[in-house]
Order: C-alpha cells, then structure tokens, then sequence
C-alpha cells in the first residue's frame, strides 16, 4: 500500500452499490435491481413488478371506429330508449296468486309427547 500519494491508491468500487447514470431515473434503478443476480429473488421480484407497467403497455380498447358519427348513433339510441319506455307504459295483469299462511314458529301442541 502506497502511502502518502492519494492520487494512486486505487479504490474498486464496493460491491454492495448499485450505480445508475446520473441522469438516470427510477426505472433505470429498478431494471438495475433486478438484473442483479447477488439480490434475494423476493427484492428482484419487487423491482421487476414495480417496473412492469412502465416497460410494457397494457392491452385496453383505445377506439372503436364505425362510420356512423357520434351524433347520428346518440339519436337512435334515444329513438330506440323512448320506444322501449313506451311499449313498457301497458300493464299486464296477472291472475292473483294464492298463498298459504306461514307455519308457526312453535311446535304445535298435538306433536308433543306426553
């Protein structure tokens, strides 16, 4: 060890660091983190889930294009709501249904024994 000359004591970086550029941000230090194989796979586990939704896009329905407008398909749905709430206005009688009387909640005396 060379001393008194600090400019040639070599120091190897610690293992235990994980370095990211400068300008990095937190999705560089996340892929870092798990691409590290020295980590517990629950820590790598984490950082890959964290980074997930920002590495690939999620499948969602962006547009559903017809060649109808949206003015022109709000009108027949309306037509078609006020056609429904019409025909509804009727009223069908049904025949009265007959009920029993509900059993009573005590046992009855006839099936106590004696």
């Amino acid at each position: 060890m060379v001393t008194g000359f600090p400019e040639l004591v070599v120091h190897e970086p610690a293992t235990d660091e994980i370095e990211i550029p400068p300008k990095g941000n937190s999705l560089d230090l996340l892929r870092a983190v798990y691409r590290r194989s020295d980590l517990p796979l629950t820590t790598r586990m984490r950082a890959a889930i964290a980074a997930l939704n920002y590495e690939l896009p999620r499948l969602q329905v962006t547009a559903q294009v017809n060649e109808q407008n949206f003015a022109e398909v709000l009108e027949r749905r309306l037509r078609n709501m006020e056609r429904v709430n019409n025909s509804n206005a009727r009223t069908i009688e049904a025949p009265p249904v007959e009920t029993k009387p509900p059993m009573p909640r005590l046992t009855d005396r006839r099936y106590r024994r004696v």
